[in-house]
């Protein structure tokens, strides 16, 4: 960090800093230890009217000393990092920092209550956490939800497509470009949508068949493709939201994916997929930093966005061709080297001024 520090502008905006190991573990420290300040700016991004709760992302750690580190399905020490996020902002909203053997209904209750937000939609990825159990605590909790089944789960009724034919389904909508087909089933107090989509049947009939012919010591045959046909393309929603229609419910669901991005921002972008770090504390106040750079991301996607520039950028392209705007130091005097043509055209495209 010293070595960043001192090649770079930031030395002159803010002088005299010292970036030691010492000093930089004490400053995490004094972070982590005040979560109440942490909330209170987290809660400062609260805005959108459209939240939903995703599920839990792990970290793994390199110390076993922490009580947050547990051992996960890995054999490895980690922690669990749950988010909060906004439908219509397309930000995090909220996070926490939470054990690596916490994955339960208590710990989405408490993140929800201490991040203020009232309403809250719980969609978890994870098609292995429905359970009845599951349903009851979150229905004790009074917490809205919508969970994917397994393809297997007796809930879903598969004879209107075992019919073979669409005049049995309820209806269809457009989503991004492609025709959805949907029909429900289910109980009335807790109903189970079903949808189907097209391109993603005909790519899992493709590769069923493409296994019987390189994999079939492992099972994979003609009559199991034909038992199982009906189901490709298929994905099951459980939801206690009734009033909501199929298209909203798949629209939310299908934000998932806004999450997943958000994940391997953090872990790939910002290369915060594993710590070092050997204190819970220190861990409270790393991520806190880590969210910071988060929603600086996004408020360079968002400009795109606003640019109509993300079909020609990407974040990580605008953070490459600004680090090429560069001055360097010579003795005691800063000068400025030549901006890139590429570099320029950006900063012209997204109408910066830079001082």
């Amino acid at each position: 960090m010293e070595l960043h520090y001192q090649d770079s502008w930031v030395s002159e905006v803010y002088q005299g800093i010292s970036l030691s190991k010492n000093v930089l573990h004490q400053i995490l420290e004094d972070i982590g230890r005040n979560r109440e300040s942490i909330t209170k700016f987290l809660r400062s991004f609260v805005k959108g009217k459209e939240n939903l709760l995703i599920d839990l992302t792990h970290i793994f750690s390199l110390s076993d000393n922490m009580d947050l580190t547990e051992k996960g399905y890995n054999n490895q020490f980690d922690f669990n990092l749950l988010f909060i996020f906004s439908f219509d902002q397309k930000i995090p909203l909220f996070y926490r920092v939470l054990p690596g053997n916490v994955r339960d209904v208590s710990s989405l209750k408490a993140t929800i209550e201490e991040s203020g937000i009232k309403d809250v939609v719980i969609i978890v990825w994870n098609k292995g956490f429905y359970s009845r159990d599951n349903i009851e605590l979150l229905e004790k909790e009074g917490l809205k939800y919508i969970l994917p089944l397994k393809r297997n789960s007796n809930l879903i009724n598969y004879k209107i497509l075992k019919r073979g034919t669409k005049k049995d389904l309820q209806g269809y909508f457009r989503y991004r470009k492609r025709f959805i087909w949907y029909y429900r089933c289910g109980e009335k107090d807790l109903p189970i949508w079903v949808f189907i989509e097209n391109g993603l049947k005909t790519e899992e009939e493709q590769d069923y068949l493409g296994r019987i012919e390189t994999h079939p010591e492992e099972g994979y045959t003609i009559e199991k493709f034909h038992q199982k046909e009906y189901t490709f393309g298929t994905i099951a929603l459980i939801t206690n939201l009734k009033n909501l229609s199929a298209c909203k419910v798949f629209e939310y669901f299908k934000s998932r994916v806004e999450i997943e991005v958000l994940f391997d921002t953090l872990k790939n972008v910002l290369q915060a997929d594993k710590s070092f770090i050997r204190s819970d504390k220190s861990v409270e106040g790393w991520m806190f930093i880590n969210y910071l750079s988060l929603i600086y991301y996004y408020k360079i996607y968002q400009l795109l966005i606003e640019k109509y520039l993300l079909s020609r950028y990407s974040c990580s392209d605008v953070l490459l061709y600004l680090s090429k705007y560069r001055k360097v130091k010579i003795s005691t005097h800063w000068i400025d080297l030549e901006i890139p043509k590429q570099t320029k055209k950006l900063i012209e495209n997204l109408d910066l001024h830079i001082t």
